[in-house]
C-alpha cells in the first residue's frame, strides 16, 4: 500500500520529532504492579463522567456486535442521536452524527475525539470515520450536553464523543483478518498485526474500502494504514505514540430533484420515485488525503495522582472538483498540546476526583477557489485560529448516596483571517486585509446524583457553553464575490437536565429530560441567503433507552428520543428549526440460538421532519419511514462471521433532504440504498 506524505514541511515534523522526544524523556502513565501482571491504568481509559449528565459508555464487546456497521451507525443506536448519510457510499463516508438535534450544524455542535484528541475540524468538511476501523476501538464515551465543553472546549454544545483505541502495550504476540462483501460493490480487507518486546509492542493496520455506491457516480475508494507503539518505562511511566495516514477518492453523485431545477434529465420533475439512484452531476468527485501523528505519555508517582501529556499533529488535504460551480483546494494544518492532572484526595472526610488541564490548539487553513475552466484562482482564503484554554472538573462523593460535580473553563480564540482576490477576469473585490480579532468564553458545569439503592439512581445538572463560527460560516456570511469581513457572533448555550437510570440483574433503563437556550446561534437563512446569528433559540426533548433480557435466549432492547427545536423569538418565532424529527425509535430483539450463533432484528422509525432550509416552515415535510434490519452472527472454529440484511422491506427513502425557500413543493433529495445484504468474515491468530 502507498500512502502520500507530500504536504508536509519538514521543519514540522523535525520540531515534532524533538518534542515527542522530550516529553517522553522528562515526564512519561501510570502503572500498578499485581502478583502476575503490570496492569496499566491510562488517563484514556479513565471515564469523564460528568456527575449529573448522561454518559454513555458504549463497550468494546458492544461495538463487536456490531462490528460490520460503521461507528455512526453504531453510536447512532443511543437515543437522542441521529446519523446523517449523505450519499450511502457506506463505510463511514460523509457520515456525520447529530445529537440532540442540530441538523446542518450538527458538526460545528458536537466534539469528535480520538483518544482524547480532536478530529473535529474548523471548517465544515466531515470528521473521516472511514480511518477507524471499528476492530481497533476499546470503547466509545458519549458525553451528552453542553457540560462537555468544560472538558473539551468550545463547539461542544450538544456534547462530546470520544472514540479509544487500546493504548496498552500487548504481552503477546497477536494477528488478525477479516473481508467484508456487500451489495453495490462493497468490498473491505483489513489485517492487523501486534508484536511485543518485553514491556513494549507495535500494532500495525491497514485496510482497503471500495464501494460503487447506490446512486451513480457514489463509488469509494480508500487506503488507510495505523502503527501505534505502546511502551512501559517503568511501573510509573507509559507512552503512547500513534501515527495514521488516509488517501480517499470519491465520487459526488449530488441530490436528486423534485419539482425543481436540475442540471440532468430530472429537470422540473419528481425525480425520486422515477430514478432515486441517479446524478445530474456525473463527473463531480472529491479527493482527501492526510496524516495525523498522536502522542501520550504520563507519569504516576502514587496511586493518587496522574501526570499526562497528551499533543497531536494532523494534516490534511482536500480538493471537490464541481464542474458546475468551480474546484476548491483546501489544506489544514493542525498543532495540539493538552497536558492534564489527574489527582484524587480526601478532604474534611469528602472524596475528590479532579481533572484540571490546559487546550493549546492551533489551525492553519488555506482553500483556493477557482472556476470550472481551470482558470485563474478567484478567490483565496486564509485563516489562522488559536485557541488556549484552562479547565477543572471536581467530582466529590460526599457519601454513599449522594455525589456532586462542579467544573468550570476559561478559553480565548485568536482569529486572524484574510481573503485575497486572484487575478481572474472580472473579480472586481477589495481585499480584506489580514484583521486579528480575540474571542474570550467560559464553559460551566454543575451537577448531582442521588443514589436510592434499589430505587436507581436520580441525577441533575446545568450547564453552559459556546460554539465559535466555523471557516465556512464565516465565508458564506455574505455571497461569493463580495469582500468579507468574517464576523459572526459566538453561539452561546445553557441549558438542564434531569433524570433517571436503574439497572439490576432483571433489566435496565434510562430517561433523560434537557432543556437548551441559545442565543446567537448561528444558521443559514434560505430566505436572506446567509449564514448569520439567529434571534434566541430553544432546544429541549426526552431520551429513554431499555434493555430486557427476557431469559438467556432473547434480549429485548429499545431507544426512543423525542425531540423538538424552536426560536423563541424575532420573526420566526415559534417556527421549528428545519432537520431535526420530532420522534425516532430503534426497537431489537436478539435471539442466542447457541453459544456462538445468535440472530437479531432490529426496527428503526423515523418521524416526519422540515426539510433543511425551511425557516419559515412553509414546505412539506420529509416523510416518515420505518426500516427493517435483520443479522446472524456467530463463530465457526475460529472463524467471526456476520451475515447481515439492511431495509429487508425494500423501502425507497431518504434522511437529508434541502427545500426550496420560495417554492411550494420543491426539494432536493439524497436517496439511500434499497434492500441491500452484506458478509464479513474475520479470524484472529
Amino acid at each position: 500500500m502507498v500512502l502520500k506524505f507530500e504536504g508536509i514541511n519538514m521543519k514540522y515534523i523535525s520540531f515534532l520529532a524533538f518534542f515527542i522526544s522530550l516529553i517522553i524523556t522528562l515526564n512519561p502513565l501510570r502503572a500498578q504492579e499485581t502478583e502476575d501482571e503490570i496492569k496499566v491504568i491510562s488517563s484514556k481509559l479513565i471515564k469523564n463522567q460528568l456527575s449529573g449528565g448522561t454518559t454513555h459508555i458504549i463497550t468494546r464487546e458492544d461495538i463487536q456486535n456490531y462490528s460490520e456497521e460503521t461507528l455512526p451507525q453504531i453510536i447512532s443506536r443511543l437515543p437522542g442521536i441521529e446519523f446523517k448519510d449523505l450519499y450511502g457510499s457506506g463505510f463511514g463516508a460523509y457520515q456525520s452524527i447529530d445529537v440532540r438535534g442540530f441538523a446542518d450544524t450538527a458538526k460545528s455542535n458536537t466534539v469528535i475525539l480520538l483518544n482524547g484528541q480532536k478530529l473535529s475540524n474548523i471548517d465544515l468538511s466531515f470528521v473521516d470515520f472511514t480511518n477507524i476501523p471499528t476492530d481497533t476501538v476499546q470503547r466509545i464515551e458519549v458525553i451528552k450536553g453542553n457540560s462537555a465543553g468544560v472538558l473539551y472546549g468550545g463547539n461542544a454544545t450538544a456534547g462530546a464523543i470520544n472514540i479509544i483505541t487500546d493504548q496498552l502495550p500487548g504481552f503477546e504476540d497477536k494477528y488478525s483478518i477479516s473481508t467484508l462483501f456487500g451489495s453495490y460493490g462493497k468490498f473491505e480487507g483489513f489485517v492487523s498485526g501486534t508484536k511485543s518486546i518485553k514491556d513494549f509492542s507495535v500494532t500495525g493496520n491497514s485496510n482497503y474500502i471500495v464501494s460503487d455506491g447506490y446512486r451513480r457516480n457514489n463509488g469509494l475508494r480508500q487506503k488507510n494504514g495505523n502503527i501505534e507503539i505502546n511502551g512501559l518505562i517503568n511501573d510509573k511511566n507509559s507512552i503512547h505514540l500513534n501515527l495514521v495516514a488516509h488517501d480517499q477518492y470519491i465520487e459526488l453523485p449530488g441530490d436528486v430533484p423534485v419539482n425543481t431545477f436540475s442540471g440532468g434529465a430530472l429537470n422540473g420533475q419528481n425525480g425520486f420515485p422515477i430514478d432515486p439512484r441517479s446524478t445530474d452531476t456525473p463527473r463531480d468527485f472529491a479527493t482527501n488525503y492526510g496524516q495525523k501523528i498522536f502522542f501520550n505519555t504520563a507519569y504516576s508517582p502514587n496511586e493518587d495522582l496522574e501526570l499526562i501529556n497528551d499533543g497531536s499533529y494532523r494534516f490534511n488535504k482536500s480538493q471537490g472538483f464541481f464542474f458546475s460551480t468551480g474546484i476548491t483546494d483546501t489544506e489544514m494544518n493542525v498543532v495540539s498540546y493538552n497536558p492534564k492532572v489527574k489527582l484524587r484526595n480526601e478532604l474534611f472526610g469528602f472524596s475528590f476526583d479532579n481533572i484540571s488541564g490546559i487546550d493549546l490548539n492551533y489551525t492553519y487553513y488555506r482553500s483556493d477557489r477557482m472556476p470550472t475552466s481551470g482558470g485563474a484562482t478567484q478567490q483565496v482564503y486564509k485563516f489562522s485560529d488559536t485557541n488556549l484554554g484552562f479547565y477543572s472538573n471536581f467530582e466529590s462523593q460526599i457519601d454513599s448516596n449522594n455525589k456532586v460535580g462542579v467544573g468550570a473553563r476559561f478559553q480565548g480564540n485568536w482569529l486572524k483571517a484574510s481573503d485575497f482576490v486572484g487575478p481572474a477576469s472580472g473579480a472586481f473585490r477589495t481585499n480584506n486585509r489580514d484583521s486579528l480579532t480575540y474571542d474570550p468564553q467560559y464553559a460551566l458545569h454543575l451537577g448531582y446524583e442521588r443514589n436510592l439503592n434499589s430505587m436507581g439512581v436520580i441525577f441533575a445538572r446545568i450547564g453552559r457553553s459556546f460554539t465559535y463560527p466555523n471557516v465556512d460560516q464565516r465565508v458564506g456570511h455574505t455571497p461569493f464575490n463580495v469582500s468579507h469581513d468574517f464576523k459572526l457572533r459566538t453561539q452561546t448555550s445553557n441549558d438542564y437536565e434531569i433524570g433517571h437510570s436503574f439497572k439490576n440483574k432483571s433489566f435496565s433503563f434510562h430517561n433523560t429530560f434537557y432543556y437548551m437556550n441559545l442565543r446567537s446561534e448561528i444558521y443559514y437563512d434560505s430566505v436572506d441567503f446567509l449564514n448569520k446569528n439567529l434571534d434566541p433559540s430553544k432546544r429541549y426533548g426526552v431520551e429513554s433507552s431499555l434493555n430486557y433480557p427476557v431469559n438467556s435466549f432473547i434480549t429485548l432492547d429499545n431507544s426512543f428520543t423525542f425531540a423538538k427545536a424552536k426560536m423563541r423569538s424575532g420573526n420566526y418565532k415559534s417556527k421549528e428549526i428545519p432537520g431535526v424529527p420530532s420522534i425516532s425509535n430503534t426497537f431489537e430483539i436478539t435471539f442466542n440460538i447457541l453459544e456462538d450463533l445468535n440472530f437479531s432484528t432490529n426496527l428503526y422509525y423515523k418521524g416526519s421532519t422540515r426539510m433543511i432550509n425551511d425557516t419559515r416552515n412553509f414546505q412539506v415535510k420529509m416523510p416518515e419511514y420505518y426500516l427493517l434490519n435483520m443479522g446472524l452472527k456467530g463463530n465457526f472454529k475460529g472463524f467471526k462471521f456476520a451475515l447481515l440484511a439492511n431495509n429487508v422491506l425494500d423501502k425507497s427513502y431518504y434522511n437529508y433532504a434541502v427545500a426550496s425557500a420560495s417554492t411550494y413543493n420543491a426539494y432536493n433529495t439524497y436517496p439511500l440504498s434499497e434492500f441491500n445484504m452484506m458478509f464479513k468474515l474475520s479470524k484472529d491468530f
